[in-house]
């Protein structure tokens, strides 16, 4: 007694061996290099909140404005052939308006804040840290808003040194010192 051989099986196999073949000629399994990696993006639980009172109080009551970085949006390039990466971020906020906030004749209260986008490898040349202001408005009775920043663009240069995934992007709140220290003392010790 004889083998048996499947042809329908030897037929699936000859088809599958000349789609890799036409495949192969297509490029699918060229080894290209993948893509660079984007910089790293961080925001610092640091700077992350800022809370901003009238005069020198610090109480409820005080409270002009409470800002949180809530995170980011973006795209990212990397142009080898330039040498450099090119990113464009939306950073987002949730502001609450505090009591000491005046309101406007038409009941809405406003308020600015200040954020940062910071490139510490590039630190202290003007483009290692870059402040944008922010105005929210919170309409009548409306005491809490997310707010998304208008597009910042960023060119960074990359050297052979230093790659795209090598650049560290820190978001925050722009601070003074006594705003850095009232955040971290709300911070929880471990």
């Amino acid at each position: 007694m004889g083998r048996r051989f499947d042809f329908g099986w030897a037929a699936r196999g000859a088809a599958a061996l000349a789609l890799l073949g036409a495949l192969g000629g297509c490029g699918i399994f060229d080894k290209k290099e993948p893509p660079a990696p984007c910089p790293q993006i961080r925001i610092d639980r640091d700077t992350a909140q800022l809370t901003r009172f009238t005069g020198s109080g610090t109480d409820l009551t005080d409270t002009l404005v409470t800002a949180e970085v809530l995170g980011y949006t973006g795209t990212c390039k990397v142009k080898a052939d330039a040498h450099e990466v090119e990113m464009a971020l939306n950073v987002t906020f949730q502001a609450t308006v505090g009591p000491a906030t005046p309101a406007q004749p038409d009941g809405s209260r406003r308020q600015r804040f200040s954020y940062f986008v910071a490139l510490p490898d590039f630190y202290p040349h003007p483009a290692g840290k870059q402040v944008f202001e922010a105005e929210v408005v919170f309409p009548p009775n409306v005491n809490q808003v997310r707010y998304r920043d208008g597009e910042v663009t960023l060119r960074i240069p990359l050297t052979k040194s230093v790659s795209s995934g090598d650049v560290r992007v820190y978001l925050g709140m722009q601070l003074d010192r006594d705003q850095l220290e009232f955040n971290r003392r709300q911070q929880p010790q471990y």
